[in-house]
């Protein structure tokens, strides 16, 4: 199916992601990724629950949100921010540039009511099955605008070069700030995968990753195509998705 239309349809997308002797520690865990719900009044509530109720299924041990989760302010979404409290497993989430501009600290509130914790500019130190790693967060790019630091050198400063690392960050472009840094899997989304063929050649143009799986330096980079919609709710040749990432 190459034309899309609403969210009567999400495509759930399997990906195993073999890291070899790098980062074994990590072997067997398994995350739920989504990007750029784009969450609307008008995105009937069953339909979101589905996409929970499928997700739970699937027995993760990690939900991570990679932005963009809302496209009007979240005081009108209330409803549907609750029903992220049915997620079975722990979960994580950065803004991108629409939270920005809708209010990144409403988002925020409601998010940790449904215990979805912001983890912009922020490092956590995680256990998940005996495994130890670090789960790194940036801030969308353009929060400047609205007065928010974003101090990225000092907080990857702040990471522990012997654990694996996994980094949450809206925009593919955070790669370059990667660098010397041990990152060891990079979550972005914001492309949309282009949305609406041939859209993807412009796309194509400002982002150095677009869509699926990459390798940068000792980086495996994923680009999802996210799961709403900006502007019309409509996909062709760029279907919506979620991201079951198994670390073999």
């Amino acid at each position: 199916m190459s034309l899309q239309i609403g969210w009567n349809h999400i495509n759930i997308k399997e990906l195993s992601i073999n890291k070899g002797s790098f980062s074994n520690e990590l072997s067997g865990i398994k995350i739920a990724f989504l990007s750029d719900l784009h969450l609307k009044k008008k995105i009937p509530l069953e339909l979101l629950r589905g996409l929970i109720d499928t997700i739970n299924t699937y027995n993760v041990d990690l939900v991570l949100f990679g932005g963009d989760i809302i496209e009007q302010r979240a005081k009108h979404l209330k409803e549907h921010i609750k029903l992220f409290e049915e997620l079975k497993a722990k979960g994580y989430f950065v803004t991108g540039n629409h939270d920005i501009v809708y209010g990144a600290k409403e988002l925020e509130f409601l998010m940790q009511k449904s215990g979805i914790e912001c983890i912009d500019n922020q490092i956590a130190k995680l256990q998940i099955k005996g495994a130890q790693f670090q789960l790194v967060g940036l801030g969308d790019r353009y929060s400047f605008l609205r007065g928010i630091k974003r101090p990225v050198k000092e907080l990857f400063l702040k990471l522990d070069p012997n654990l694996p690392t996994i980094l949450l960050t809206h925009q593919p472009k955070d790669s370059e700030h990667i660098k010397e840094h041990r990152i060891d899997i990079q979550l972005s989304g914001h492309t949309h995968g282009g949305q609406i063929y041939p859209l993807t050649y412009l796309v194509k143009l400002f982002q150095p990753f677009f869509s699926g799986l990459y390798r940068y330096r000792q980086t495996d980079v994923y680009v999802s195509n996210g799961v709403g919609y900006w502007g019309v709710d409509v996909r062709y040749k760029a279907l919506n998705e979620v991201v079951i990432l198994t670390i073999n």
